[in-house]
């Protein structure tokens, strides 16, 4: 039996420097865990209170950050250490030994929201004697901080979630990296079937309403479209849309178990023109000048007779999480990676949503429905579980 490779994975609960001070005092030092209440005595000093409110997980509704460290985690290839890179104690003693480890995984989460920590810590994560896989999260964030970090520590395997034409638009200027096109996945043991198929729901969403810098509204029509018209066709729907509407992993599996069909399209963005630099002009304006801008605005100011470069359009892990739970889904046409095909892992809806009565009328089918189901059930078990991901990204190393 080969020996197990030591592996160091680092990640990341939240960002800013209130987590980093409560997880490098609180979590590092005093070893508090979450939900730990402050003393007694400090109870009515509101900073302090604060630090300890901080002592939680500020990913529980991104379910794929959980995902990706289970899957490396039960890897049989590897012994996993996970290193969460605010607790500043904790990523410092892993830092100190860095040469010990034989591969090193900087995660989405860590490479994520912020790059503060880790572009500090660069040149000693530059000293390591073995590969180093980088998952980008947030990819249309802080690409410039996050291509300088990867160049800096001469990441072996850039993974990203974009198809591989549009990463290799992205960071085929990184010397000595080889790009992997890493989309998320399914984790069979938290989304899975129901033990019985009497779903009280129909048809359902949860999930953000994507602000104007993205581009395009085709999957914002799409959401209220069914919202005020599921109950005309038939539908009793619970379509929950919003900014920031998201639910615990646990909570967002039990609605899929109890949901027959689920809408959605593909993640990102049409317009990666400039290298993402496009992009970047509308979220800055978007975000932190105008946040009341209406999508009219936003299209006008950037993206108005501008032709679409290479798309970021992709699939994400909200399209995998309802076919662990044989949720059919309704989605926009579209490419998805490569990895789902209209008609046969879902019901196609066309983007001008022209034929969306015809596709209700398929859903509606209950043997076509179930059909659909199935076989995208068995397609992503046989290809597109974490545990596949993972496996074909230590085959690129070793």
């Amino acid at each position: 039996m080969h020996k197990k490779l030591k592996t160091l994975y680092l990640t990341a609960n939240g960002f800013g420097k209130v987590v980093v001070t409560a997880d490098t005092v609180l979590r590092g030092i005093l070893r508090a865990k979450d939900g730990t209440p402050p003393p007694a005595m400090f109870r009515n000093n509101k900073y302090i209170v604060n630090l300890y409110a901080h002592l939680r997980q500020f990913y529980d509704s991104l379910s794929y950050i959980g995902d990706w460290q289970d899957a490396f985690a039960r890897s049989p290839r590897l012994d996993v250490e996970v290193c969460n890179i605010n607790n500043l104690v904790d990523f410092g003693r892993c830092l100190l030994k860095i040469r010990s480890y034989d591969l090193i995984v900087v995660s989405h989460a860590a490479a994520g929201d912020d790059m503060t920590i880790l572009t500090k810590a660069a040149p000693l994560l530059a000293r390591r004697d073995c590969p180093m896989l980088v998952f980008i999260g947030n990819e249309y964030d802080l690409l410039d901080e996050k291509i300088a970090f990867m160049q800096r520590v001469k990441a072996d395997r850039i993974c990203s979630q974009l198809p591989f034409n549009a990463a290799s638009y992205l960071y085929d200027g990184i010397d000595g990296s080889r790009i992997l096109s890493m989309p998320h996945a399914l984790n069979p043991d938290v989304y899975r079937p129901p033990a019985t198929d009497d779903r009280e729901v129909d048809l359902g969403f949860v999930g953000d309403i994507y602000w104007p810098f993205v581009g395009d509204e085709e999957r914002t029509h799409l959401i209220r479209h069914f919202e005020a018209c599921g109950a005309e066709y038939g539908l009793t729907c619970d379509i929950r849309a919003g900014q920031m509407v998201r639910l615990p992993r646990d909570e967002w599996a039990a609605f899929l178990r109890r949901t027959k069909g689920l809408i959605g399209a593909e993640s990102g963005t049409y317009y990666l023109n400039d290298h993402g630099k496009l992009l970047t002009r509308a979220r800055d304006y978007n975000l932190k000048e105008n946040q009341q801008a209406s999508f009219a605005e936003v299209f006008e100011k950037f993206y108005a007779g501008v032709t679409p470069g290479v798309s970021g359009k992709s699939v994400s892990s909200r399209h995998f999480e309802p076919i662990g739970a044989k949720c059919c889904q309704l989605l926009l046409e579209g490419d998805y990676n490569g990895t789902l095909t209209a008609g046969e892992h879902y019901i196609p809806i066309k983007r001008d949503l022209s034929d969306v009565a015809e596709a209700v009328r398929a859903f509606k089918d209950e043997g076509y429905r179930r059909k659909i189901a199935d076989q995208a059930y068995e397609h992503v078990m046989d290809n597109h579980t974490y545990a596949r991901r993972v496996e074909f990204a230590l085959s690129t190393l070793f």
